[in-house]
């Protein structure tokens, strides 16, 4: 009993000291503080790591091996913003880097959008070597035309993982508007946030491959992690403000699909079945008017919190 206090005092002790590293704010070791260093570039001189004037690194010299392994590791994120560091951050303390990024740490992190177009680059290469298939949207609506688009979406997973999640960016800077721990949420920032949620989508897409339930079901959990961290709304706040957002993001999808089929006198459901355009566009009116409403109560409640707060 009493090894068991102790195991449990020290999962908790280890528990609190994680989330203590999560929330860290990022440092940088000057490592030749007191030197004076000479900038080959503008000849400058400066005490630091970098130059002030044109940013050089104080360890350039002439060219030798090293600037061939350097400048090979910049291209594939292997220097001191490490693509492999950056994207554990990613998968350990998501809305903590992120909010790091946007708050103004640049160099916390890999580039956000040089990241992701390796990872998407990463995951074509890997499906065309090995053949694999991994469905983005899992939809069949016994249309022809609406499966042929659906069949194009998913045989472009990467790209058509970007536009799903480019679609987020609006319902989010709605829901979150308002936030405690990020009150000042914007549309660029919103950009950005969905750029790193996008490379977070692909790496966790590699379990798709195995099973396109448990893919979900992770993409679901990560993004209320990120949105928990980074916004700093409760564990509830945080689940229906998310549940509003992909309620959203899966409402416009459908409404592109209803766009695309309109150009058909009427939707086949089965064989011996028929619906008339008018209903499905009425089916599709009234998904789009309780997004719209869902969306707007939600502004108007992190306004109204917003303001008995201040």
């Amino acid at each position: 009993m009493t090894a068991f206090i102790i195991n449990k005092e020290q999962l908790i002790d280890n528990y609190h000291r994680f989330c203590r590293w999560q929330q860290a704010v990022p440092h940088y070791v000057n490592r030749h503080e007191g030197e004076v260093q000479h900038c080959h570039n503008c000849g400058k001189e400066f005490d630091g790591n970098f130059c002030p004037i044109c940013g050089q690194r104080a360890e350039v010299g002439r060219v030798g091996w090293n600037s061939i392994k350097e400048n090979i590791a910049v291209l594939w994120g292997l220097d001191s913003r490490s693509l492999t560091y950056t994207l554990v951050q990613l998968l350990s303390r998501p809305g903590y880097l992120v909010r790091d990024y946007i708050s103004g740490h640049r160099q916390v992190s890999f580039p956000p959008v040089k990241m992701l177009v390796i990872v998407c680059l990463f995951m074509v290469i890997f499906e065309s070597l090995f053949h694999l298939e991994n469905d983005v949207l899992s939809l069949n609506f016994k249309i022809k035309e609406a499966d042929e688009m659906v069949a194009w979406m998913n045989a472009q997973k990467s790209w058509t993982t970007l536009l799903v999640q480019s679609i987020l960016i609006l319902p989010t800077w709605l829901v979150f508007r308002y936030a405690p721990a990020y009150p000042r949420h914007t549309l660029p920032e919103g950009f950005f946030l969905q750029v790193f949620i996008s490379s977070q989508t692909l790496i966790l897409g590699f379990s798709g491959y195995w099973s396109g339930t448990a893919e979900f079901v992770l993409c679901l959990i990560f993004m209320y992690i990120t949105y928990r961290q980074l916004f700093g709304y409760g564990w509830w706040s945080t689940l229906w403000r998310l549940a509003v957002v992909v309620l959203s993001e899966w409402s416009f999808i459908f409404v592109v699909l209803a766009i695309v089929l309109a150009f058909f006198e009427f939707i086949e459901v089965g064989k011996n079945e028929a619906v008339t355009m008018e209903g499905f566009l009425l089916f599709i009116g009234g998904l789009t008017a309780i997004v719209t409403v869902a969306l707007c109560v939600t502004h108007f409640i992190n306004k109204r919190t917003n303001k008995t707060i201040q």
